[in-house]
């Protein structure tokens, strides 16, 4: 066996996961390996890493001896994170006999466990109720946010996912929005739109009466401004989908504003969850709509889903004080339908298309 540093094992293993990780994974993996494992093991022989130099950097990590860059203590999660990294590539390097370990190296890489996560020092995620929401919502004056926030809270969207939407993505008339994508950064190519990490987050989500009106009325500006052919286009953006700066920026503003809690913007999915335990303690839908993957269940079940999921939003309009359709009714939740299709799919004028819409905010109105 040649004699191999660790960093020149790493050279081997990343060339592999290239070909087998999306780009904003392989970024991450080089990330930590370059910033907190190659100043402690890189330079290394694979044969002298042994298992107890391994778990006290572990605990180091967890006093606080190393600190990230801004100088706070790792989090129990991203300590796993890194040392479950350097496990794997000395495990990598073991399966592809690029070193002969040690009989202490073969039995102990396992026996390496994870840390308990504690509350010492975990923030809480701050989430928000309707009420908290619609605070804030008041106070946005400009319709491509107060739209896109609503999809956040009511759909539980990623903020990638909501940001790579498009118009083709979005049912009017069925009232569901199809994630297949998810916007993200990637190393040299800046923001881009890219399939989603997992199979599971590929789903259908059924929206709530009210979003749906309030994307049936974004749809129908967007048109007219655009013309008569926008389903490519994204949803928040148009011909330039929402950059993550300016989404932090924008919502910051507005929160600041509304004088509401510091939540963050992966707390709108947190929110969305609360919102449907309450309504629905149904947890395998609930998975399945937020787009999680950790919940395994057969195909029989999976045929279920989208009748539960209808179910929940119509839960999510009862929580906003609407009452159920009766007979009448039915027959109009007809005729708006009618007309939501001559509206997105027909060819018709601008001033037709508001004559529609004049027509079918008349019906709306009953």
């Amino acid at each position: 066996y040649l004699k191999m540093k660790l960093n020149e094992l790493f050279f081997f293993y990343f060339e592999d996961i290239v070909m087998s990780k999306q780009p904003t994974t392989v970024d991450s993996i080089k990330y930590r390996y370059n910033s907190a494992i190659r100043p402690i093991f890189g330079d290394q022989l694979l044969e002298s890493i042994s298992v107890k130099d391994i778990k006290k950097y572990q605990k180091e990590l967890s006093k606080g001896i190393y600190r990230a860059r801004n100088g706070k203590v790792f989090t129990p999660s991203y300590i796993n994170i890194i040392i479950d990294l350097l496990k794997r590539i000395m495990k990598y390097g073991i399966l592809m006999s690029y070193f002969s370990p040690t009989s202490e190296q073969s039995r102990g890489l396992t026996c390496i466990y994870p840390l308990i996560e504690n509350d010492f020092g975990k923030k809480s995620q701050v989430i928000w109720t309707i009420q908290d929401f619609n605070k804030f919502s008041e106070i946005i004056d400009e319709k491509k946010y107060e739209v896109f926030f609503n999809v956040l809270f009511y759909t539980g969207l990623r903020r990638g996912e909501a940001i790579s939407l498009t118009w083709n993505d979005v049912d009017l008339i069925n009232q569901s929005i199809t994630v297949n994508s998810t916007a993200c950064k990637v190393v040299g190519r800046g923001q881009v739109v890219k399939a989603p990490k997992s199979s599971s987050s590929n789903r259908i989500i059924y929206i709530n009466d009210s979003l749906n009106e309030m994307l049936l009325g974004f749809f129908l500006t967007e048109k007219e401004k655009y013309g008569t052919s926008i389903n490519h286009l994204f949803v928040f953006g148009g011909t330039k989908m929402i950059s993550f700066t300016t989404l932090d920026r924008v919502f910051k503003k507005y929160k600041d504003i509304a004088d509401v809690s510091d939540m963050n913007l992966h707390g709108f999915r947190h929110s969305h969850a609360t919102l449907l335990l309450e309504l629905n303690n149904d947890i395998y839908n609930i998975s399945k709509r937020l787009g999680h993957d950790n919940i395994e269940i057969t195909d029989t079940y999976l045929h279920v889903n989208d009748k539960i999921q209808k179910e929940i939003a119509t839960k999510i309009e009862k929580a906003l004080n609407y009452e159920q359709h009766n007979n009448i009714n039915d027959y109009l939740v007809g005729l708006k339908n009618d007309l939501k299709k001559q509206m997105i799919k027909s060819n018709f004028k601008s001033e037709d298309i508001h004559t529609l819409k004049t027509i079918y905010d008349f019906i709306n109105s009953f």
